[in-house]
């Protein structure tokens, strides 16, 4: 032990600060409690109370129904393995995600070092240590984040079986359990392998792989799967959110008549149908997300507008990686390395799935890491291997070490002490707080009413969540009113007392001895709110009114 300590010590000073980065205030920082996070906590309760999701549907596989979007199980079940640990907790939920973090800067080293080198691999470990996007994504329960361990050891795998065939097996396996992970990888993991495949087909002739064999591996291991991705639940990201099928799919229909409509006041039909349609349409914007989810500014500059899965206030990457990582790709690319073979392809197809939906979503772009700071770590020792003269190294040395060093402390002030007072609408702050006063009030009232106006969240996860309100009362129908919409999503209108709203409700419709919970700003009374949860940095999040209270004082005016 002591031997491998000393060989190894900066790589566990390393995974030391990325535990320190990972796990310290994990329950609060990020800030809130976003609806995902909560549908995790809550049917991983569920399931250890009755075996049960939240639908009572027994130990759902491959995917479970959350919200409508059916979300895999893989990271519900480490979940359930958290809080039976750690009890029903927002650290017990995000636990998992940490721990997982905390392994791919591991991986990172060992992938990094198979392909470029001892030295360069510790060095992107510690990039990935502290990379911002990579730190938040830690912090965060999505199952998205723990495919980058995942993808990053199958590859390691792959390195190594070109050398001893008997690790095709478990590379296959790993790659393969990604599929249970994230959709993003029903797309991203057969391309990459079959790039992989090919672009290394002379050594894989030479070890004289059987492939209908591993074809037959492959097909059993994701024969449970496939009756999921033919039906809805396995499509119904891509039938809610994609151009094609999803939400932007009016939009772009309406300015294909309108182009369309003035094409044709002076051109014939055939010209304008030929040169305005869906199918031209598609593959523009298709080609516009991709291209912009590989853009820098994606990356260096550009934030999602809340905050979720990442910043308002800055990029996911340090601004001082840009350049290593255009120097590291061009001595990568012209100097004909191997690793090219392997890191070139993972972020060419990295964005292949995520560019049907959106453009800059960190969850479903997460798979590009850590390729980026690999190549930024390779572009780092190449510079400064070019430097001949050992003054310039040490300067160079020194210079990056303070500017690494800012940006750092920069960063760290931003995860701990800007992005919580900014950030709290977005994931969701002000909920627990919310629902434990409403329930500590409840048997004093007939009605608790809550409207989404002005937050469309899933209102009635964190009320399970935060109060650990028992399955079977969810599951009794006489107590819940619960149906399914048009768009497939779910929606739940009465748990008990609790009834949730889509608009806030007129207060003649509301019977005597009612709550009504509202968002800041939907309702404007002369009667003061008798409870006010407030973000960190004092603004009101939520007000709760006394609706016979605010009857009377209407009454007098």
């Amino acid at each position: 032990m002591k031997s491998f300590l000393k060989r190894n010590y900066l790589l566990v000073l390393i995974v030391l600060l990325a535990i320190i980065l990972r796990f310290s205030e994990l329950s609060t920082i990020p800030i809130g409690f976003n609806d995902d996070e909560a549908a995790f906590g809550y049917n991983a309760y569920s399931i250890l109370k009755t075996a049960r999701d939240e639908w009572g549907r027994f130990l759902p596989f491959p995917a479970f129904e959350s919200f409508g979007d059916w979300k895999l199980v893989f990271y519900l079940y480490l979940t359930v393995a958290s809080e039976v640990i750690f009890g029903a907790s927002e650290f017990a939920v995000r636990f998992p995600s940490a721990i997982f973090g905390i392994l791919s800067v591991w991986a990172t080293y060992l992938l990094t070092k198979k392909l470029l080198g001892k030295n360069v691999g510790l060095l992107s470990a510690f990039l990935l240590a502290i990379s911002p996007w990579h730190v938040i994504a830690s912090r965060n329960a999505f199952e998205s984040d723990i495919l980058i361990f995942f993808i990053s050891s199958a590859t390691y795998l792959f390195l190594i079986a070109l050398r001893e065939k008997k690790f095709i097996i478990p590379s296959l396996t790993v790659y393969l359990i990604s599929f249970y992970i994230y959709r993003s990888s029903w797309l991203f993991v057969p391309i990459f392998l079959a790039a992989l495949t090919l672009l290394h087909r002379d050594q894989l002739k030479a070890l004289r792989i059987n492939l209908p064999m591993y074809f037959v591996v492959a097909a059993v291991l994701i024969a449970p799967l496939v009756p999921t991705v033919l039906t809805f639940s396995g499509q119904s990201r891509f039938f809610q959110e994609s151009f094609i099928l999803g939400v932007a799919k009016k939009g772009i229909i309406n300015e294909i008549n309108e182009k369309r409509g003035d094409c044709l006041i002076s051109l014939p039909a055939p010209i304008c149908i030929i040169f305005y349609n869906k199918f031209l349409s598609y593959i523009t914007v298709y080609f516009n997300n991709y291209f912009e989810n590989l853009s820098p500014s994606t990356y260096f500059t550009k934030a999602t507008a809340g905050g979720y899965q990442s910043f308002i206030n800055r990029g996911l990457f340090y601004s001082f990686e840009l350049p290593f990582l255009i120097i590291g790709t061009a001595f990568l690319i012209m100097g004909r390395n191997p690793a090219a073979k392997i890191l070139i392809p993972w972020i060419l197809l990295a964005p292949v799935g995520a560019s049907f939906t959106q453009i800059g979503n960190p969850g479903r772009l997460n798979i590009l890491m850590p390729v980026p700071q690999i190549i930024t770590a390779f572009g780092i020792a190449a510079t400064i291997t070019y430097l001949k003269q050992i003054n310039l190294k040490k300067i160079a040395v020194a210079g990056l070490t303070i500017i690494v060093g800012i940006s750092f402390v920069r960063f760290l002030l931003d995860l701990t002490l800007n992005s919580p007072q900014i950030s709290g609408r977005a994931q969701r702050y002000g909920y627990k707080e919310l629902f434990g006063y409403l329930e500590s009030r409840k048997e004093n009232y007939r009605e608790i009413a809550i409207t989404r106006q002005g937050d469309d969240a899933k209102q009635y996860i964190h009320y399970l969540f935060f109060t650990r309100r028992d399955p079977g009362v969810f599951f009794d129908p006489q107590i819940t009113t619960k149906y399914k919409g048009e768009d497939n999503w779910q929606v739940v209108e009465k748990i008990g007392k609790f009834h949730f709203y889509e608009q806030t409700p007129d207060l003649e419709d509301l019977p005597p001895k009612t709550l009504l919970a509202t968002s800041a700003n939907i309702v404007v009374f002369p009667q003061k709110p008798i409870y006010e949860a407030k973000y960190l940095n004092g603004d009101s999040a939520f007000e709760v009114y006394d609706v016979d209270q605010v009857k009377k004082s209407l009454e007098k005016q």
